[in-house]
């Protein structure tokens, strides 16, 4: 009788979407309701074990395909279970030490955080704020997003917090909770999942990357239907800030609508100093050293250099390029002896070893460098929408703006903020051999009414034109130092 219950049980074809289904099923419901997360793992691995004891039980050798098909889809389940459980923690966490950080005791220190380059507002702030805190004993710390920054400035003799968080010694953590203020020029997505939370407590001081024509932070928003965690995260750190640095109290209102923050200063971008003298070997620091160089060549041989740095698009990384025509433009400037250099925005710059294979007449910077030094031995600047356009002003040289692809620019990347394109500070051209014909003739560029339009546009958008931006985005930092560390009075 035994054998016989064995024989028909043995011969039962294995469900091997029941159970499964059924996990998938609350798996679904785990990553779109984080509520009661722990009880639904919990729920997930009872699940889990259950269905492998009926496994074990219903198993026939006769179906070992079946079998391993079921092993293979139980354990892509725990992974993604053991994933699901280790963010869950890890948020629990986060939203704890953010509590930390907000009651821990601050300290006469500063903390810069770049991008994944050394290069930027940060860049030049903490280069200038070093001689700022040897001054005034405060202690200054840079984090940084990867290994090749960590060196970076572990070689310029900075104190840096290591890029892996696995390297995290506990006075590390004490470092981070204890600083008063934090110093950034874009959305705080660090690597670290802990850096947010270890720094909630510090005075945020964003320098942002420039002025924009585009729709950002608060403004910069998709349907509901599009909507992802990484856009609500982005969402997230686009304010409570201390303060936020911008370049003129002309675009306060434009940044109040796109970012929240508390004080306000019009103390420009640090960035486009070096716009104002020759660079020096710290500016120079993560600059493509070499592009640099031979820019400086041709420029001795009196033929014009141009560059050439488009902004990104969303969901054409890079692809997009190939249909604008940019190797018929760098062909023309190259039989006139002259040199096109193209620097891609951070966005697309992994797609440019292919790119370079693609245009061989083009001179790509290095990726993930420094851009500034080198626009000062340029001849005139081709963008698009990107705020290379209004720091370019500095310079007072001409600007021509490709807009090859500008309806779908506007439908399927971003929304244009329109109030910043009623003066345009050069020509806009459509297409690639008119842009090739107009590069051709450099003389041509430089129209008076264009003259006149950067001319108003500079006194309206930039506040400081001395290339002394630094100074008083370091007076801005110091200030909220001042304030962190002020006693509150107790009523």
């Amino acid at each position: 009788m035994q054998a016989s219950t064995m024989n028909q049980e043995s011969s039962v074809p294995l469900q091997d979407t029941a159970p499964t289904a059924s996990i998938e099923a609350r798996l679904a419901h785990l990553e779109t309701f984080d509520s009661q997360m722990s009880h639904a793992v919990d729920d997930i691995v009872t699940a889990l074990l259950e269905t492998r004891e009926e496994l074990a039980r219903h198993a026939a050798p006769a179906q070992p395909d079946t079998i391993r098909s079921i092993e293979a889809t139980l354990t892509a389940l725990q992974v993604r279970v053991l994933a699901i459980e280790q963010q869950f923690n890890l948020d629990r966490c986060c939203r704890d030490l953010t509590e930390v950080s907000r009651s821990h005791p601050k300290t006469r220190s500063v903390i810069f955080m770049g991008g994944r380059f050394f290069g930027d507002n940060v860049k030049y702030t903490y280069l200038a704020f070093r001689e700022v805190a040897r001054a005034q004993g405060i202690e200054v710390w840079y984090l940084p997003f990867n290994g090749e920054v960590e060196r970076t400035v572990t070689q310029l003799g900075g104190q840096c917090l290591p890029h892996a968080y696995t390297q995290w010694s506990s006075d590390d953590v004490t470092c981070a909770l204890s600083a008063a203020v934090l110093v950034t020029s874009d959305h705080l997505l660090c690597p670290n999942p802990y850096a947010a939370a270890l720094l909630a407590g510090a005075r945020h001081v964003q320098l942002w990357h420039g002025v924009s024509i585009k729709e950002v932070g608060y403004r910069n928003l998709p349907g509901l239907d599009r909507f992802s965690a990484h856009t609500a995260r982005v969402l997230r750190t686009s304010g409570h800030f201390a303060s936020f640095v911008g370049s003129s109290p002309e675009v306060e209102s434009d940044w109040r609508r796109w970012f929240g923050f508390d004080r306000y200063s019009d103390a420009g971008y640090p960035r486009n100093d070096v716009l104002h003298r020759t660079p020096t070997a710290d500016d120079l620091v993560n600059a493509d050293v070499a592009t640099y160089r031979r820019m400086q060549e041709v420029q001795a041989r009196k033929r014009p250099v141009f560059v050439y740095a488009p902004t990104f698009r969303d969901g054409a990384h890079g692809s997009w390029m190939l249909d604008v025509g940019i190797d018929r433009v760098a062909h023309a400037v190259k039989q006139t002896g002259g040199l096109l250099v193209v620097n891609l925005h951070p966005v697309e710059q992994p797609l440019q070893s292919k790119l370079e294979q693609v245009f061989p007449s083009v001179s790509f910077v290095r990726p993930d460098s420094d851009l500034y030094p080198l626009l000062t031995v340029s001849t005139a600047l081709v963008t698009d929408y990107s705020s290379l356009m209004f720091d370019y002003l500095h310079l007072d040289r001409p600007v021509v703006l490709f807009r090859p692809d500008h309806e779908a620019y506007v439908t399927r990347s971003r929304k244009l903020f329109d109030a910043k394109l009623d003066e345009l500070p050069g020509l806009v051209v459509t297409e690639a051999d008119d842009l090739a014909a107009l590069l051709r003739k450099p003389s041509h560029l430089d129209r008076e009414v264009d003259k006149d339009v950067r001319r108003k546009l500079y006194d309206r958008m930039f506040s400081v034109r001395d290339g002394t931006s630094a100074q008083h985005v370091c007076d801005v930092i110091t200030g909220e130092l001042d304030r962190a560390l002020t006693p509150r009075a107790v009523h």
